[in-house]
């Protein structure tokens, strides 16, 4: 199990408030949807990441190296951000799991109810 990301809080807290909101018939539907949304950011952050070859240097001078590698650094650590929000969308979907077992669907169910390409 990976550590919750930064969102996580906010993300538990809008799980807690749509699991007051779904019922028998949109269970399914809310989890398939953060789902879908799940795995259509993550295929914008790959392939944006497919083709990025990191910051190059700014100008000949002695700052630009540094400028270059802080640059970067932010990149991937906003990057790395992207890909755990991502994860949190997942874990707020599965987190429906348990209320869609409460309205009667089996696991079969659930896990047809959405075919996550990842």
């Amino acid at each position: 199990m990976t550590e919750p990301g930064p969102f996580r809080p906010r993300l538990d807290a809008a799980v807690a408030h749509l699991a007051l909101q779904v019922n028998r018939e949109n269970v399914l539907k809310a989890r398939a949807a953060l789902l879908a949304e799940a795995d259509r950011l993550d295929a914008i952050v790959e392939t944006h990441i497919a083709s990025w070859k990191g910051m190059g240097l700014c100008g000949g001078d002695p700052v630009s190296r540094d400028a270059q590698a802080a640059f970067n650094e932010r990149t991937l650590a906003l990057i790395d951000g992207c890909f755990s929000y991502n994860r949190d969308l997942r874990q707020a979907a599965h987190a429906l799991d348990e209320t869609a077992r409460f309205y009667g669907y089996t696991d079969d169910e659930i896990a047809s109810s959405f075919v996550s390409s990842k």
